[in-house]
């Protein structure tokens, strides 16, 4: 098998297992990268998280991020305020509610990492992160 399609299936093996996490099936109609990225805002939040921040951290494009956003923020998980320095420019922030499922979704996610990486010694964790890191790189550099 080819190592793009073995990561490929890897990925829709993982994207499943996130999405039926309780706390994401409880928030009908996000998914389990959208839970990744209300988390990602709400650890972020101190520097002014905005939607281009969002787009670079989890390599997604402009259109797909609008989408997430709007979604949540239809949920009452996130609102967008206007920065002061540049109208143009929105930050995000966590409201409560949202809060209230960060907490959550982190608990179920770092379960989920830890069976991710049950039988692996720390060693092995880290030379598989530096593999995936090299392959970055050069999906990087094919550019």
């Amino acid at each position: 098998m080819h190592i793009g399609r073995k990561i490929k299936k890897l990925h829709n093996q993982i994207s499943r297992h996130i999405t039926n996490l309780p706390t994401i099936v409880e928030l009908d109609g996000l998914t389990g990268n959208n839970g990744a990225i209300l988390s990602f805002i709400a650890y972020n939040e101190k520097n002014n998280v905005t939607q281009k921040d969002v787009e670079q951290a989890f390599g997604i494009t402009r259109s797909t991020t609008s989408t997430v956003l709007s979604l949540m923020e239809k949920k009452g998980l996130i609102q967008r305020i206007t920065n002061v320095d540049d109208a143009r420019s929105k930050t995000i922030t966590v409201t409560d509610k949202g809060k209230e499922y960060v907490d959550k979704i982190r608990k179920e996610i770092e379960l989920f990492e830890s069976n991710l990486i049950n039988g692996f010694n720390e060693d092995e964790v880290e030379l598989l992160f530096s593999f995936i890191d090299r392959i970055e790189c050069n999906l990087k550099e094919e550019k």
